[in-house]
């Protein structure tokens, strides 16, 4: 119970008093947005006045053994939509938002980094080729279903910061799937930049 993942959600609101949700969400790649869905979806329906959302990874392991085919780089290096890109390098850090209510955080005075006006998630289900291969209606449908949950217009986006996974099948999924999104409600193009 001291380190094991299940518990790091409940732990924490044992040790400061929480009495919200307590929930350890394990999405692989997407696990720390996917939190911070759920918190704000908590915050909507009034579960909470203010909630934690972030991500570990940590790891003991030192370096990896790159192989043909599998979505680590043999450089050692991630360059996600670069026409060098080979694949990914896993890391290690911990990173947690506090999130509330607009209202509540300027009653209170509090320091506003962002706002979050909307945001949506999904899954591939079986519409993509394997189990680890992206599929792209699905990103597109996910994309387009956060932009308007937040009631942005795409021509008004100008930055997206995207999973950028640095292979040679993600990337161009990624692409695409953004692409076909912001489709639905501009022909605009070169006007938003991805990092």
């Amino acid at each position: 119970t001291a380190n094991d993942k299940d518990f790091l959600a409940p732990r924490a609101a044992y040790k400061l008093n929480l009495r919200g949700p307590a929930v350890t969400v394990q999405t692989a790649c997407s696990s720390s947005l996917v939190a911070v869905h759920m918190a704000a979806q908590a915050l909507i329906a009034g579960e909470c006045d203010m909630a934690l959302a972030g991500g570990v990874a940590l790891s003991r392991q030192d370096g990896y053994r790159a192989m043909t085919g599998s979505i680590l780089s043999p450089t050692g290096q991630c360059r996600a939509f670069d026409a060098d890109a080979d694949g990914t390098v896993a890391g290690n850090g911990v990173a947690l938002v506090v999130l509330k209510r607009l209202e509540d955080a300027l009653a209170d005075g509090d320091r506003i980094d962002a706002v979050i006006k909307g945001s949506a998630i999904n899954n591939d289900g079986a519409g993509k080729g394997s189990f680890t291969a992206p599929d792209v209606a699905a990103q597109a449908e996910v994309i387009a279903a956060a932009q308007a949950a937040a009631q942005v217009d795409p021509d008004s986006i100008t930055y997206v910061e995207a999973h950028g996974p640095g292979t040679h099948l993600g990337d161009p999924v990624e692409l695409t799937a953004l692409s076909r999104a912001f489709r639905r409600g501009s022909e605009r193009r070169g006007y938003c930049a991805i990092g």
